[in-house]
């Protein structure tokens, strides 16, 4: 069934209706995206965390080091029952939420098949592609959504991935932690904090 925003769009509009009606789509996305901000800064934080684990076990010569990252299957599980449940809730889905969707669908797929491969090539080709994953879903989010902090934080995990090529593998995973810090955390608390603060305007 199609929603109200949908079927409007698909009639004769004079042209600043139909750029009201698409901003309306926006802010939509955005509110939702800010609610599901969960997703950016849960993941944010959960894999910095274990970039970070990993950078100093390294260091210290631990060997466990590498143990943190069962975390990630754990976090899969958090993340889909919360996606669920907010599934469930959602009353209205705009074509953006859909081309959103497919644009995170997507990474996910990219993710696991670099993950999976790419350490045939070694570490260092493995983290390069998943620091630009990363960038490139966030820089696309923001565009679609017209949010810069998004757009500004993709750049930076784009300047980390090249950084990275020149660092040794310990140091990867500082320009990992970096990414994630500049491409999801702050754009995603700040998304959040800019949706809080309109609603209680």
């Amino acid at each position: 069934m199609k929603t109200t925003i949908e079927n409007d769009l698909n009639q004769n509009l004079m042209p600043e209706e139909s750029l009201q009606i698409i901003n309306s789509m926006i802010s939509k996305a955005k509110n939702k995206l800010a609610d599901d901000g969960f997703h950016l800064i849960f993941w944010g934080w959960l894999v910095m965390f274990c970039a970070l684990t990993q950078y100093i076990t390294f260091k210290l010569n631990i060997e466990w080091g590498g143990w943190v990252w069962m975390l990630m299957p754990i976090g899969g599980i958090v993340s889909a029952v919360y996606g669920y449940k907010q599934g469930k809730t959602q009353k209205v889905k705009t074509h953006i939420d859909t081309y959103l969707g497919f644009l995170w669908g997507g990474f996910l797929i990219a993710m696991f098949i670099t993950l999976a491969f790419g350490y045939a090539h070694g570490l260092k080709s493995t983290y390069f592609f998943l620091m630009l994953l990363y960038g490139l879903a966030t820089f696309i989010s923001g565009g679609i959504l017209n949010f810069k902090p998004l757009i500004f934080g993709s750049l930076f995990s784009f300047a980390f991935a090249i950084l990275a090529v020149f660092l040794d593998n310990a140091d990867q995973f500082l320009c990992i932690s970096g990414a994630l810090l500049c491409s999801y955390i702050i754009p995603g608390h700040l998304l959040r904090a800019k949706f809080k603060s309109e609603k209680n305007v």
